[in-house]
């Protein structure tokens, strides 16, 4: 079983889809039981889906915020950021 500080280093490769399926599974399975470290995943999610609409601005502002708000309510609802 990983421990949380694994969790943590791993995060960002999990969020990119760079883990093995076993390293992926393994990191479920600790998300699963630990609340603590699947908030702070959920954060690097939603900083992730953030970052990347700022990297990719849309042509129109009203859309960018449409953006935000979805996002914004994703972690409100605690879904994953753009699914």
């Amino acid at each position: 079983m990983l421990r949380c500080k694994d969790v943590a280093r791993r995060a960002s490769a999990l969020i990119d889809g760079d883990l093995s399926s076993w390293e992926a599974l393994q990191m479920r399975m600790h998300l699963a039981i630990c609340k603590g470290c699947t908030a702070f995943v959920g954060q690097m999610r939603t900083t992730a889906a953030l970052s990347d609409m700022a990297a990719n601005p849309a042509s129109d502002s009203d859309t960018d915020t449409v953006r935000i708000e979805a996002i914004l309510s994703d972690v409100h609802n605690h879904r994953k950021p753009g699914k």
